[in-house]
């Protein structure tokens, strides 16, 4: 196929532009363990000048065809997979969900460093969703050192809710760290649900005890220990008639490739891509959305 055989070509040329940035930081190490030796200083700056060209000259195309890599692959094997599983498909690759937006959901810290991609909307079996990839952090520097904390690494998700209204009802994992104190100014109530199994996994919190108790029924306790099960560090927020869903997913970039140094394979990326696909249909049954 020759669509395969111009992302490997395309691959084969990242590889190229990483190993020259390699060789380059590798040339600084160098320049910097000979500071103390005899060599004359005009050949220690020649490695250091040749070793800064290699680092720009790597970061430069290393970025560029990284860029065109992805571009090609998500034609490939992203957008005509979306549009075999779901109906009114609305894919864009380079854009997610705004940082508005995502503060908007009530559900994570906010850190200084944010990024969103792959954002899909789209509807399955009648129940409408957004989804896309959510990057969340805090960095801080002291000018000698520098520290970022990860607040959120995964996908978050926009469901349609008909069955209950409730004015909010947040759900939380435990293993769910980084979360949202107070919504939208107000503080909401932390509330033990009659499942003593369910509070040691979950902790609830609603700005009215009754909506919690009127919305997480057995059934839906049930179903929302199901995908903890999936996925340890999850998050609910029920406004309105939406269901907002977060789950960290670290080192797992849903609609990308595993990795850039390995060849691609048609059959194997269509699968993963496939997968990631059946992990949005899969919340959809497990939360009884759609039969």
């Amino acid at each position: 196929m020759y669509e395969i055989e111009k992302l490997n070509s395309i691959r084969i040329k990242w590889v190229a532009s990483s190993i020259i940035g390699i060789i380059g930081i590798g040339l600084i190490i160098l320049g910097r363990m000979m500071e103390r030796s005899e060599m004359e200083q005009s050949y220690l700056l020649l490695i250091m000048v040749i070793a800064i060209i290699l680092i720009i000259l790597g970061v430069h195309f290393n970025t560029k065809y990284n860029k065109e890599f992805k571009k090609i692959y998500k034609e490939i094997f992203v957008e005509g997979t979306l549009r075999e599983n779901f109906n009114n498909v609305y894919y864009d690759p380079t854009r997610g969900f705004s940082e508005m937006a995502v503060r908007g959901f009530d559900l994570n810290m906010m850190g200084n460093r944010f990024r969103s991609e792959d954002y899909i909307r789209a509807s399955f079996n009648g129940i409408n969703f957004e989804t896309s990839d959510v990057y969340i952090a805090q960095h801080t520097s002291s000018g000698k050192s520098s520290h970022t904390t990860v607040y959120f690494e995964g996908r978050m998700l926009i469901l349609d809710f008909p069955e209950k209204y409730v004015n909010s009802v947040r759900v939380y994992s435990k293993a769910f760290a980084y979360r949202q104190g107070r919504l939208s100014g107000l503080v909401s109530n932390k509330v033990d649900m009659e499942s003593v199994d369910f509070n040691k996994i979950f902790d609830v919190l609603t700005l009215n005890d009754h909506d919690a108790f009127y919305l997480l029924t057995p059934q839906l306790m049930e179903r929302l220990q199901v995908l903890q099960r999936r996925y340890s560090s999850i998050a609910f927020h029920i406004r309105g008639n939406k269901l907002i869903i977060a789950f960290n997913e670290v080192n797992n970039d849903a609609f990308d490739p595993k990795s850039m140094w390995s060849k691609i394979e048609y059959e194997a990326e269509k699968r993963k891509v496939q997968a990631d696909i059946g992990d949005i249909k899969q919340i959809l049954y497990i939360l009884g959305l759609v039969a």
